[in-house]
């Protein structure tokens, strides 16, 4: 299941994410590392992948503090640390070309870095071209440290601004 957040109460919510009808509790848990397999490109060269996990959300529109990779699908893999039971990633990503340029998102888990297991495809992201949303992915459970997010665009590219990862709490 995917939900996408769309709106202005989008930076309000980037510290909760409390849902109806989801009894889980979650606190945001804390990267250690965030690695890409391909740098950022154009004017993001300069604001590197470390930028996604600060806590700060860019302004929508063209450039801002976005992480971008024009024409380019990076395998980005983020550290957490230690193992952790994951319930939710969220993230806040721009469309530029067309209200469905993400067009999938790859997630795969590993607990040494080392080898990684497919875990799951996310799609369905729709959302207004120029304004930054939140894109869920639903992970029910997933203890793990590491964390391989491997996206597909249509269109332009990728404009990220942060990536959260909820740890389940109860």
């Amino acid at each position: 299941m995917v939900l996408l957040l769309v709106g202005a109460g989008t930076f309000l919510l980037s510290q909760s994410r409390a849902r109806d009808g989801d009894s889980r509790k979650f606190r945001l848990s804390p990267v250690v590392q965030v690695t890409s397999s391909k740098n950022p490109t154009m004017d993001a060269g300069r604001l590197n992948v470390s930028l996604l996990k600060d806590g700060k959300l860019p302004k929508d529109g063209w450039r801002s503090t976005w992480t971008a990779w024009f024409k380019v699908d990076p395998v980005v893999t983020f550290d957490l640390g230690s193992d952790k039971r994951i319930g939710v990633i969220r993230i806040y990503f721009q469309p530029t070309d067309r209200a469905d340029e993400l067009a999938e998102i790859k997630v795969e888990v590993s607990r040494d870095g080392k080898q990684f297991l497919d875990f799951n495809e996310y799609e369905g992201f729709l959302t207004e071209k120029g304004k930054g949303a939140w894109a869920e992915l639903d992970l029910q459970a997933v203890n793990a440290r590491y964390f391989r997010i491997s996206p597909k665009f249509q269109g332009w590219g990728h404009l990220w601004g942060e990536v959260e990862f909820w740890e389940i709490a109860n």
